[in-house]
């Protein structure tokens, strides 16, 4: 009976496996301005849609950039100038005698 019922969640398991687990898209947001906009991504593909009130629509090809595996690569941020680190120019402080 204990190899009937392994055989059973096995044969289940498998099916749950393919089909539901690894879901077709994945699923975020977007926000542009002070709206946000649900945005799910073809886990096979890459492509990514957002949804808008007459549906969900694809968003521009070329907005993303991707490296060689075909994930995000996050968007430089703008070059600024590091400030060069100096030391205060306080005088050290006197040292109390001992008593």
């Amino acid at each position: 009976m204990q190899r009937f019922i392994t055989i059973l969640i096995l044969a289940a398991a498998v099916p749950f496996a393919i089909y539901v687990w690894p879901t077709k898209y994945a699923y975020d947001q977007i926000k542009l301005g002070d709206s946000q906009f649900p945005v799910r991504i073809q886990r096979l593909t890459g492509e990514a849609e957002f949804l808008t009130p007459a549906g969900w629509r694809p968003l521009k090809p070329g907005t993303a950039q991707t490296d060689s595996f075909r994930l995000p690569v996050p968007s430089p941020s703008p070059i600024t100038s590091t400030p060069a680190v100096r030391r205060p120019t306080t005088s050290p402080t006197p040292r109390q005698s001992e008593r």
